[in-house]
């Protein structure tokens, strides 16, 4: 690099601007590029590569230039000076983020808990207008305290960050959506939020919870997020024909429907929530110590299709779809609901997945969410049936090894039937 352009480039650097270097790879010709300001055709490749933050060779007009892409460093702003900020802080240091920890209370906010990392102490939307947040900034509200949270997280929403995290259970995130929603933030907006922040994989520690985080980061920065899909669990009905409440009914020593929720919790879908009407009580005692979110439909005896709605409604604003259980289905495997959580591809035309067996369809049905207003204007016991024959171009089959897709227990003769079967099994060598 010439002594010139290294200057320039040093010089923009110092400003925290990006720049691309572009070089003719036969006559030896560079030139530094500003790609904010350049609209000429190696300007726009230059910005693309800069958007993908990757070196590239491009041609234009029979000449191979090959752009050196020099980005701002990713930024991570911690907001929250607790245990689970300390190791997220050292973590993405390590990972080659800027890292700044914000937090207006002395006793957290001590500089000594975070060696090498920048700690101020001043309130989040003070500290943020001082140093605003930029596309290239994750903010990541862990401090459990709305007035330290809150106002990071409205001056995030309002910013070009690229990323913006909150710690917190679903409920707790449900709550934080209404606040900041009754400030005027939209549905859309609010969306841009993780929480729960991180990618799920069982964290509890500070250090795991903090690797969910930075994993969920780097799985946004390289391209690769996979859709949020969460689960629905229909477990209000009134089991008219089984004579008492099929899902308690015990099954290889546990309730028919720990079963199917178990199914759920051990695959992809987050987050995982029952619904419930019919012996509310007794169905949460049927699942105590599972983690899922217990959401009660007062309107049960009015059908299916309002347990749907009220499932679905639960979900976090984020989730791109949801997929649909009947909790008396035990045979449902974690397998094949990842299996068709992998089909979910809306841009290809499969928004709706469904598990099937030699072209029988069944259960689970994954509904993309632009579903999500059709199936609200639904009644009755019918379910989804009616919205699947009208979108049929846009449902995927998913192929299931056996017929669990539409094996459920309805009576007490079904519930002999699949333990005979399950003990057939068992024994066959």
């Amino acid at each position: 690099m010439r002594r010139a352009s290294l200057e320039q480039l040093l010089a923009m650097r110092r400003k925290g601007r990006a720049i691309v270097r572009a070089l003719d790879v036969e006559s030896g010709e560079e030139i530094l590029i500003d790609p904010a300001t350049d609209l000429s055709p190696l300007g726009r490749a230059a910005a693309r590569a800069l958007k993908d933050d990757a070196s590239q060779r491009v041609i234009l007009d029979n000449r191979v230039w090959f752009l050196t892409v020099y980005n701002t460093p990713w930024e991570l702003v911690i907001i929250g000076a607790v245990h689970i900020a300390q190791a997220l802080a050292q973590l993405g240091a390590d990972m080659g983020f800027s890292v700044r920890v914000i937090d207006p209370r002395g006793a957290y906010a001590a500089p000594e808990r975070f060696a090498g990392v920048r700690v101020i102490q001043s309130w989040p939307d003070e500290a943020l207008a001082a140093e605003p947040l930029t596309a290239r900034s994750a903010l990541i509200a862990l401090s459990h305290d709305t007035k330290v949270d809150d106002p990071a997280l409205v001056t995030a929403l309002r910013s070009p960050a690229g990323y913006i995290g909150a710690l917190g259970s679903v409920r707790t995130h449900a709550r934080r959506l209404t606040r900041l929603g009754a400030l005027g933030f939209s549905e859309r907006e609010l969306a841009r939020i993780h929480g729960p922040v991180g990618l799920g994989i069982g964290a509890r520690s500070p250090a795991e919870i903090a690797i969910a985080i930075l994993a969920q980061l780097v799985q946004l920065r390289r391209g690769t997020a996979q859709p949020r899909i969460g689960g629905v669990v229909l477990a209000a009905g009134l089991s008219r024909r089984m004579g008492r409440n099929k899902l308690l009914a015990e099954l290889a020593g546990k309730p028919l429907l720990r079963h199917a929720v178990e199914a759920a919790l051990a695959s992809r879908l987050d987050p995982v929530i029952v619904v419930t009407g019919n012996e509310e009580a007794a169905i949460q005692q049927a699942l105590a110590g599972l983690n899922v979110i217990f959401v009660h439909n007062e309107h049960f005896a009015d059908g299916l299709s309002t347990s749907l709605q009220a499932g679905i409604a639960a979900l976090p604003p984020d989730c791109d779809g949801a997929l649909v259980l009947l909790g008396d289905m035990p045979g449902i495997t974690p397998a094949l609901i990842d299996r068709t959580i992998g089909a979910f591809d809306p841009v290809g035309n499969n928004a709706i997945c469904v598990a099937a067996r030699g072209g029988k369809r069944g259960h689970p049905v994954l509904w993309g969410r632009q579903f999500f207003a059709e199936i609200e204007s639904l009644s009755g016991d019918t379910g989804a049936q009616a919205l699947m024959a009208r979108h049929a171009a846009q449902i995927a089959e998913v192929e299931a090894a056996d017929d669990a897709p539409f094996t459920d227990i309805d009576t007490p003769e079904a519930l002999a039937a699949y333990v005979g079967r399950t003990l057939d099994k068992a024994e066959s060598p």
